[in-house]
């Protein structure tokens, strides 16, 4: 997506905003529906301090003055860097949001000047996977110890 809508707006916040706290808890909510087996304390959650600028940053996408979708970035090392926790408000699925939030977090990564971007999910989040592909990830070797997991992506930047 080239342009933003003109109600859409992307800003960055940080891990402990009670936005992405609330949106993170929506998304953490999904995946125990959608995955039954999903224990988030045993997810190994990163850092909050993992999404301080410089090393990273949360994202969210805004609908007039409401937030719709939240993604983060955070520093693997010098050059690679991971997404976490990328969702879109159910509503809002199917226009666009996703690829506005992945873009966001690409560009993110390029001013963090990182060379590579990874993330892990699991194969049954379909469309997940599929927005991945078409934005030019493809899949790699177990890069972490993600127990939920069961895909590793990587995208050349």
């Amino acid at each position: 997506m080239s342009e933003l809508p003109s109600d859409w707006r992307t800003e960055r916040r940080g891990a402990t905003d009670p936005v992405i706290e609330r949106m993170v808890a929506d998304y953490l909510s999904e995946l125990r529906t959608a995955m039954p087996d999903f224990d988030p304390t045993r997810a190994a959650p990163p850092s909050p301090s993992d999404f301080d600028w410089p090393n990273g940053s949360f994202v969210v996408v805004w609908a007039d003055s409401d937030p719709i979708a939240c993604g983060a970035l955070r520093r693997l090392s010098s050059d690679v860097g991971e997404l976490r926790r990328m969702w879109v408000e159910p509503a809002w699925r199917g226009r666009g949001v996703a690829w506005t939030l992945l873009h966001a977090l690409e560009e993110l990564a390029k001013e963090m000047q990182l060379s590579e971007l990874r993330l892990d999910t699991r194969r049954k989040l379909e469309t997940a996977i599929a927005l991945y592909r078409s934005a030019g990830f493809v899949e790699v070797p177990c890069y972490n110890d993600n127990e939920f997991a069961d895909i590793w992506m990587s995208k050349p930047l």
